[in-house]
C-alpha cells in the first residue's frame, strides 16, 4: 500500500509553518559549518521535519509563498543528504549496510528526489561498493549541491527585493 501524499492545506497549515522553521534552521547550521559537515540534522525534531516524509510535499497554492513546497521539498532532500553523508563519512567501509543508505536509495529509485537535480550523480556513485566509492566526485558534488541549494538560497533571500 502506497503511503499517502503529504499535503499541507487548511488542517495542517501550522505543521507546515514549523516544517519551514526546522528547515530553516537546517539551513542555517549548514550556513555556519559552510559545508556539509555532518550531525547536522541533530538540530532539527524528528516529529516535525523529517526529510522522508517532505520529499513530496504538496502546499495548496493559497499558503505559497509562506509555505513555499519548492523550499521544502528541496530541504526534504538536504536533509536526507546531510544524514546519508554523515554514514559515508563515519563508516565509509560499510555505509551500504545501513538504513539511511537502503532507505535513501529506495526513495530515489522511486523518483521523489527530483528536487535536487545533482543528487542523481549521489546515487550512481552509491552504485559502487565501497571499496570503489569515488570520495572525491562525492565530494566535489556535495559542494555543488551546498553552493546552489544552501547558500543559493540565503544569497537569493539576501538579494530579494526590499518591501
Amino acid at each position: 500500500m502506497a503511503k499517502k501524499q503529504m499535503k499541507i492545506g487548511d488542517l495542517n497549515y501550522m505543521e507546515g509553518n514549523k516544517a519551514v522553521a526546522q528547515a530553516l534552521l537546517l539551513y542555517y547550521h549548514l550556513a555556519r559549518e559552510g559545508c556539509f559537515s555532518g550531525d547536522e540534522t541533530v538540530y532539527i525534531d524528528p516529529e516535525t521535519f523529517d526529510g522522508f516524509r517532505y520529499l513530496d510535499v504538496v502546499v495548496e497554492d493559497n499558503y505559497n509563498p509562506e509555505i513555499n513546497e519548492k523550499f521544502l521539498r528541496e530541504a526534504a532532500i538536504i536533509f536526507i543528504l546531510c544524514d546519508l553523508n554523515d554514514e559515508i563519512t563515519e563508516h565509509d567501509d560499510s555505509f551500504h549496510y545501513a538504513e539511511i543508505t537502503k532507505k535513501a536509495i529506495a526513495k530515489h529509485k522511486e523518483g521523489l528526489m527530483t528536487a535536487v537535480s545533482e543528487i542523481d550523480v549521489i546515487f550512481s556513485l552509491l552504485d559502487s561498493d565501497e571499496a570503489n566509492f569515488d570520495f572525491s566526485k562525492y565530494n566535489e558534488v556535495l559542494r555543488e549541491i551546498y553552493d546552489k541549494y544552501i547558500f543559493g538560497f540565503f544569497k537569493q533571500l539576501a538579494n530579494a527585493k526590499q518591501p
